[in-house]
């Protein structure tokens, strides 16, 4: 900022907040008794992306019971011991490739990953078996939805039907009313009385509900 020169200037009153687009350059300055905060939103660089993916997805390929071990019984002596062989460049390329052939594999990766907390975020557990009449997220959760899968807090499900349809208005509006939990099913209401007791959501009365 050592040559910014500025074009406009706005004066906030208690409660008010200015939205900048991405690229302009702004100073602000505390005027009086008061504090400025500047709010970034950070996106994820291609790179970045394409790493989580691929340590999530061999992650979740690595669970497999008996692992599958590269063997070369075949290979005879070399005189360049230290050559990396062609057959174990296939074999890397082949991991690779089966672990990207599971069909929802990328779709679950990239949930958990959007949806996990930071390090430094954590929740303070409630009281176990509260009745729920209602259900907000906390406002450090994260939750998202695709076709197939809710995710929160990095925590990936499947989801179909009508508890599908709960679960994403849940993550849209991020609250449930009495009316919505009256539909959900026992499963439903297990998972979101699991996730209070975590600390990821609130149990309440919640006035926003309309007739």
């Amino acid at each position: 900022l050592a040559h910014f020169e500025p074009e406009q200037e706005f004066v906030l009153e208690p409660g008010d907040m200015l939205y900048l687009p991405p690229g302009y350059a702004h100073d602000g300055i505390a005027e009086g008794e008061c504090m400025t905060y500047s709010i970034g939103f950070r996106v994820p660089a291609r790179a970045e992306l394409a790493r989580e993916l691929l340590m999530r997805v061999a992650e979740e390929e690595g669970d497999d019971d008996v692992p599958v071990l590269y063997r070369d019984a075949g290979q005879e002596a070399v005189d360049q011991p230290a050559a990396i062989p062609e057959q174990l460049h296939e074999f890397a390329r082949d991991a690779l490739e089966r672990a990207l052939r599971e069909p929802l594999a990328l779709q679950r990766a990239l949930g958990e990953y959007l949806t996990e907390p930071k390090p430094s975020v954590w929740f303070e557990p409630q009281d176990a078996g509260v009745m729920l009449e209602g259900v907000a997220l906390d406002r450090r959760t994260r939750m998202m939805y695709d076709a197939q899968h809710v995710f929160i807090n990095g925590d990936s499900y499947r989801a179909a039907g009508r508890d599908a349809t709960l679960m994403r208005r849940l993550a849209d509006q991020r609250w449930l009313g009495s009316r919505d939990l009256a539909r959900a099913s026992d499963d439903a209401l297990e998972l979101l009385s699991s996730w209070c007791d975590a600390g990821w959501a609130h149990a309440g009365v919640y006035p926003q509900e309309t007739p």
